[in-house]
């Protein structure tokens, strides 16, 4: 076969992976990777309801606290880079499990921390692991799902993650008021990473794009021959797959800073990242703030944890609508109730209107994170899809080490008012920058709408999408706002 050949061979097990109907396979893969996501969320919101106790062991000041809130994003940031390139270059898959093995090592191991000195270092561990696991997780759904139900199986998979919200905030409220040293426990559950490791190298393939970016056709026709053969058993019928583009194999680290790539990657920088700066400084801070406005521990955690309960709403109705209605559209409609009821939150002083507007904030945010967590993954092409995504959430991962200390610098400063009209406004922000830049993502396949020439770094075709007789057929795709 010649090159050109081996490239439509190899587009076409994409196509035919993207027209897939759901299989048991599918919901195996999604239930695996959504107690991996589930452990991961466990320990990224648990530091929020252990760290009054933390504070009152160690006698430490809000800045310290703040400190600790945000080593972690230190790690994540390392993680989120490094395991983001490894996965480009070595595999999906290999560097899901090690991000598994490392979090859930350091974060039983930190149960066992002797100083804060220990615990900030061990948190900064935790935090290379976790976000290595998180950002290959979401490229390894974006890839292996069909299209036209990516944006559902990403809410399955949020669900389950999201759910160790009220998990972790239930599990803290029996566990830390029982002693002095209880909130070790918490971490020590973390540990369940190592677990999730071996189910993953157990019951998660390569993803095929990955293979048949990587010239290995023959591992990724077997599982996409695996998928059609558990559909046919079904009784399901397959559809013609639909043509698609070839895809380009070069991974230049350079090509990430290239022409559509560039400006896709400061779109999504800049609002994942005002976004998650606003997310840290709305959601972490919680009980650490009602604690020092005079109410008690246990009742700070209580409010803490109703509000938790949110963020299995969030994935929900998301669910109805994810692959209806297109993803920054969501995102921006997401941002206005977050900012609205975040708002109410602050200036309302009735103890009901509080906890429902902190609710419906919570729930909204949460719908932002779903939104987000798909779509960034679908507007990097396959060769850079692994770094694109540990790019943007490594910035994301600076602005949330910055939301730990800036939060406590503006509250002490100007108040919990001040503070959360602050968030909201830049809530708002992020969900303009989507609104305006971003592009067109729902019901298409990856290929489409990264049908552009990585190594030029414009938007023009790649030479293997020329007509026989030499002049460019532009599929629908491309770098479109609309």
């Amino acid at each position: 076969m010649t090159d050109s050949t081996l490239q439509q061979a190899s587009s076409m097990l994409d196509a035919r992976l993207d027209r897939l109907p759901v299989t048991r396979r599918h919901i195996l893969w999604i239930a695996v990777l959504g107690l991996t996501f589930l452990v991961e969320t466990f320990d990224n919101v648990m530091f929020a309801s252990v760290a009054p106790a933390i504070r009152v062991e160690w006698d430490l000041t809000l800045g310290e606290i703040g400190l600790l809130a945000s080593s972690v994003f230190i790690g994540m940031f390392i993680g989120a880079v490094v395991g983001g390139r490894l996965s480009d270059r070595i595999g999906r898959k290999p560097v899901l499990v090690a991000g598994c093995l490392i979090f859930g090592l350091s974060s039983l191991t930190s149960a066992f921390a002797p100083s804060p000195e220990w615990l900030l270092a061990l948190r900064i561990v935790t935090g290379i692991g976790m976000q290595a696991a998180v950002g290959v997780l979401l490229v390894v759904v974006s890839e292996m799902f069909p299209s036209a139900r990516r944006g559902r199986f990403f809410t399955m998979l949020t669900f389950i993650g999201f759910a160790a919200v009220p998990i972790t905030s239930f599990t803290a409220l029996a566990i830390v008021p029982t002693g002095p040293s209880a909130w070790r426990w918490v971490f020590a559950i973390g540990g369940a990473g190592i677990v999730i490791a071996l189910l993953v190298l157990r019951f998660v393939p390569e993803t095929v794009r990955w293979q048949v970016a990587h010239n290995r056709s023959k591992a990724a026709t077997r599982t996409v021959e695996l998928l059609e053969t558990a559909a046919q058993k079904g009784g399901k019928l397959l559809s013609a797959p639909q043509q698609l583009p070839p895809v380009a194999s070069q991974q230049r680290l350079r090509d990430l800073f290239r022409g559509t790539v560039l400006r896709r990657l400061v779109v999504m920088c800049s609002a994942f990242g005002i976004y998650l700066f606003c997310l840290v400084g709305f959601q972490a801070w919680i009980p650490t703030i009602l604690t020092s406005r005079g109410m008690e521990q246990t009742a700070a955690l209580q409010f803490a944890s109703i509000v938790s309960l949110s963020t299995i709403f969030g994935p929900v109705i998301i669910y109805f609508i994810a692959d209806r209605i297109e993803r920054k559209v969501i995102l921006f409609v997401s941002s206005v109730i977050t900012a609205t009821a975040m708002l109410t939150f602050a200036f309302s002083g009735d103890p009901v209107i509080s906890i429902v507007a902190s609710f419906v904030a919570s729930m909204a945010a949460t719908s932002m994170t779903v939104s987000f967590y798909a779509y960034i993954p679908e507007v990097f092409p396959t060769a850079l899809r692994g770094v694109g995504v540990g790019a943007v959430n490594g910035a994301a991962r600076v602005t949330g080490f910055l939301s730990g200390i800036s939060v406590a610098a503006i509250y002490s400063a100007w108040g919990f008012q001040w503070l959360y009209t602050i968030l909201a406004g830049l809530f708002l922000v992020a969900g303009t920058i989507i609104l305006v830049f971003g592009v067109r993502t729902t019901n298409r396949s990856l290929e489409l709408i990264n049908e552009f020439d990585i190594t030029q770094g414009n938007g023009s075709p790649p030479a293997a999408a020329m007509s026989p007789g030499g002049n460019a057929e532009r599929i629908p795709g491309g770098d479109r706002h609309s």
